[in-house]
């Protein structure tokens, strides 16, 4: 492995070319998912920047998910991100298994409830009608992350409150045990912060950026049969898109292990 020191005279900053330098030799295999970084000093000494310039570019490859820092230990590459796309309707449970990943889910929530207005109205409900509110902490090969609500409406499905759902698909169950066949959904995607209680959940701190997905699926004849949201985190998932013109969008799909390649909510 050669260093390449920066350019001073670059308006690029610094840190900025470091991380740069970083990234392209993670990604020529140089540096290799779980392998520890050179030292700061030695980041440093090697290519002619102060130590700050250093820790700067690493925080910043840090707060990317690309570098994972623990205090006393070191800095080492990050896994890579698993693969998740949100034109498949596909579950989570499925696409992860098929990725030879772990899934489990803890349900925190499974009970019948009156929806809410804002429920009702992307269910296409009545006022007063009642769906069963589902949350689940999903975690792929033990790490928690995602957090994810679903309301399915009680009449499509009923007795769904009391169907086992920490070991199988809710997308699966609907095809299987209430003849529900899924075809499409639509979803928006946000940035966004996370609550004391989804900090201890997902086992990040308050300055973590979220993704933050909400949307409908919808069984044929566009009938909604779940309103969902989804709260991902930030630093194990990332998006890619590959636009056609004239084609619509479809989302890229690649081959990788641990992180996730995010891309949209699973059930």
């Amino acid at each position: 492995m050669k260093y390449r020191e920066p350019n001073k005279n670059s308006p690029i900053p610094l840190y900025y070319q470091l991380a740069e330098w970083i990234r392209e030799e993670i990604g020529a295999g140089h540096f290799r998912p779980g392998a520890q970084l050179p030292s700061e000093r030695e980041l440093s000494d090697r290519m002619g920047i102060s130590r700050m310039t250093v820790r700067q570019a690493i925080s910043y490859l840090v707060s990317e998910g690309l570098l994972v820092s623990h205090q006393g230990v070191g800095t080492f590459v990050a896994e890579p991100k698993l693969v998740h796309n949100t034109l498949n309707l596909l579950g989570f449970t499925e696409e992860m298994t098929r990725q030879g990943e772990h899934v489990t889910s803890q349900v925190l929530e499974q009970e019948v409830v009156v929806a809410s207005r804002q429920v009702a109205s992307h269910l296409q409900l009545a006022d007063g009608d009642e769906v069963v509110k589902i949350v689940r902490l999903r975690r792929v090969n033990n790490v928690p992350l995602l957090l994810e609500t679903s309301f399915v409406p009680l009449a499509l499905c009923p007795g769904l409150e009391n169907a086992d759902l920490a070991d199988q698909s809710l997308y699966a169950l609907m095809t299987r045990e209430y003849q529900i066949q899924l075809q499409r959904s639509s979803q928006s995607i946000e940035v966004t912060v996370v609550n004391e209680y989804e900090q201890q959940l997902l086992g990040v701190d308050a300055r973590m950026c979220m993704l933050l997905l909400r949307g409908v699926t919808y069984a044929r004849n566009d009938q909604p049969v779940e309103y969902f949201k989804a709260l991902y985190r930030g630093d194990r998932f990332k998006f890619t898109v590959d636009s056609r013109l004239g084609d619509g969008v479809h989302a890229a799909v690649a081959p990788a292990t641990l992180g996730l390649i995010f891309a949209g909510k699973g059930s």
